[in-house]
């Protein structure tokens, strides 16, 4: 994988010296491309018990799930390189009378069509799902889900849910950016060709995507879970989260890691979402 990396890292600092456009272009497609995990036969089996539906998105359809018939709307939103069967414990935990449950797989994920996603993406699918289904009472996410929710409520206020679940959130895209440029050692000139084609793309700096910018129109009660011992994003995310957010309550968590899977975070998050 190294060895990979290293060669991808030298292709774009030589396209990226010849072209600039194409160059940036490339760059940026290049950091927005998960590697879709492959469902299995029993995970599949799980999402055709719900009824399905699909959305566009860019151009390209979403995969939407819907369980339930309850009053109150709540959506699931997957982390990145996962798919919508990663609730399966909560949607089975959820009271169908109550709720009408929703998930979606984002745009490169699970049984959604598109080869690239990114935080503009998932927003554009959580924005997609909400005006087919209307009102939502609840957003749960996890990761980069989490953190599209909270942009989603930045860039549509008056769609906010009145509850929303964060779990293991980032803090902002330039975490990943410094990382990926590192990991290849990217010249100087494409991380600038990068830049500028991101700033083109999502028509916002790079800089803009931080939790103390999204999380300035939100006004939904949130619950902030995150694990002491995450390896893949630092639990003083949560906290500054938690400091930036006046209505949300941070439980932190040991043991469980990253992917947050616990009967008692499915407990935790059904009891937050079931009270009034």
């Amino acid at each position: 994988m190294n060895v990979i990396m290293k060669l991808v890292g030298i292709y774009l600092n030589i396209l990226n010296a010849v072209s600039a456009k194409m160059g940036g272009k490339h760059a940026f497609y290049i950091f927005c491309y998960p590697f879709k995990a492959k469902l299995t036969k029993a995970q599949q089996t799980f999402l055709d018990s719900a009824h399905q539906f699909k959305l566009s998105v860019d151009e390209k359809q979403i995969q939407c799930y819907r369980w339930g018939n309850g009053p109150k709307n709540l959506l699931f939103v997957h982390g990145w390189q996962s798919h919508s069967y990663r609730w399966k414990k909560y949607i089975e935990k959820l009271p169908k009378d109550q709720f009408t449950i929703y998930a979606l797989d984002a745009p490169g994920h699970g049984n959604s069509e598109g080869k690239i996603s990114n935080v503009p993406i998932f927003e554009k699918a959580i924005q997609a799902i909400s005006e087919h289904i209307g009102e939502l009472h609840s957003i749960v996410s996890h990761s980069i889900g989490s953190f599209s929710s909270l942009y989603f409520v930045d860039q549509n206020p008056e769609k906010q849910p009145k509850k929303l679940v964060t779990l293991a959130t980032p803090n902002s895209i330039e975490d990943f950016l410094e990382f990926y440029f590192k990991k290849l050692n990217l010249s100087e000139k494409t991380v600038q060709n990068f830049r500028s084609h991101f700033a083109h793309y999502t028509n916002k700096d790079t800089s803009y995507f931080t939790l103390s910018e999204i999380i300035k129109s939100n006004k939904a009660d949130g619950l902030i879970i995150h694990d002491e011992g995450d390896k893949t994003i630092t639990v003083d995310y949560s906290k500054k989260l938690h400091t930036l957010w006046p209505k949300s309550r941070l439980v932190l968590t040991q043991g469980f890691g990253h992917k947050l899977r616990d009967l008692s975070i499915v407990n935790l998050v059904g009891e937050f979402v079931l009270s009034e």
